[in-house]
């Protein structure tokens, strides 16, 4: 299992609400649209603020750096034979041209994406950075910013909830278990109103159908969500299954932090005098839908935390050797409400 990227984020933050054009001869593009100078100032200041957060990780490889800041929508198209091309006038050359640049970038960023895989992602839009929202894997907020990133955890193997302790609960940023993957963060509201936000948790990138068997505790201010993929029919994924009573858990897994423990948990031998318990997963929301959430207001300098684990259960049963050499990459994303209450 790997959480790993197949996509570049939305980004939001890199639009502006300003549009000046470009006045410069070959304008700036990335993925082939034109940029405004704002977007392309915003860009340039977002490559330098990732290239000092590399490095203050131990990151300094210019190939490092270019695939995260592909991921993350910092880059510009590349144009190195534009100037050559300004002198040829035949309509139908251009457009030749054009054309295999087009196939060629495409190849190209699909290329860098795919060696990307394994960053777990947290990204904020612009309208919620626009009213001072900032994300930190500190509660002191060190680093502000409105995007964060992890490094992938590798050939992680199949393994029980039984055997994820809560040290990461105790861990700001990512958190390499044995076998499962962890990472914290905080959100802050930095501005001068109060408003609203939503986050889903959402799968970027997967081989093999390893979403199938993997499972997802998100903790919202240190309580517990449980999420997994749901039966064809709908229904829930639950450990042990529904038809068996003969075996479960002595205890409810993270049961403290549960934020829903009635809706978690069930005793599977209610007439026994040693209870056992079921674990219920609330199912993906879609195919490419984990969970999502709100928080409807949110005061200035109100801070909240989250916690994203992520691991192959393997009692679940699409838990096989088909799953081996997969991968599977997450990212949460925070957006302003459209909606905010009346203050």
């Amino acid at each position: 299992m790997r959480d790993e990227k197949k996509k570049m984020p939305s980004n939001d933050g890199i639009e502006s609400q300003k549009n000046t054009p470009q006045k410069r001869l070959f304008k700036k593009k990335r993925a082939g649209v034109v940029l405004t100078e704002e977007q392309v100032k915003e860009i340039r200041e977002g490559r330098k603020q990732l290239r000092k957060d590399l490095r203050a990780v131990g990151i300094k490889s210019r190939k490092d750096f270019e695939l995260t800041a592909s991921s993350l929508g910092l880059y510009f198209d590349k144009r190195k034979i534009f100037a050559f091309l300004w002198f040829l006038k035949a309509r139908w050359l251009w457009a030749l041209i054009t054309a295999l640049l087009l196939v060629l970038t495409t190849f190209f960023i699909m290329s860098l994406v795919t060696k990307m895989r394994g960053h777990f992602t947290v990204n904020m839009n612009h309208e919620l950075f626009q009213e001072g929202f900032s994300v930190s894997e500190s509660p002191s907020f060190i680093k502000p910013g409105s995007y964060l990133y992890s490094t992938p955890l590798e050939e992680a193997m199949c393994i029980s909830i039984m055997d994820i302790s809560d040290d990461f609960l105790d861990t700001d940023g990512y958190f390499h278990g044995e076998n499962y993957f962890a990472f914290t963060f905080y959100i802050r509201n930095d501005g001068k109103s109060t408003v609203g936000y939503e986050w889903d948790v959402s799968i970027n990138s997967e081989s093999q159908n390893v979403s199938s068997a993997a499972w997802v505790m998100i903790f919202e201010d240190n309580q517990m969500t449980l999420h997994a993929e749901g039966k064809p029919n709908g229904s829930p994924e639950m450990i042990p299954g529904i038809d068996d009573d003969l075996h479960g858990y002595a205890k409810m897994p993270f049961g403290e932090y549960a934020k829903y423990p009635d809706e978690q948990y069930e005793i599977v031998n209610p007439e026994g005098t040693i209870p056992f318990y079921r674990m219920i997963a609330e199912p993906f929301k879609d195919e490419t839908v984990v969970a999502t959430g709100r928080q409807v207001s949110v005061k200035p300098k109100d801070t909240h935390r989250y916690t994203v684990v992520l691991w192959i259960e393997g009692d679940d049963p699409d838990c096989t050797n088909a799953l081996i050499g997969g991968h599977l990459g997450l990212e949460m994303n925070f957006k302003l409400l459209e909606i905010q209450e009346e203050k």
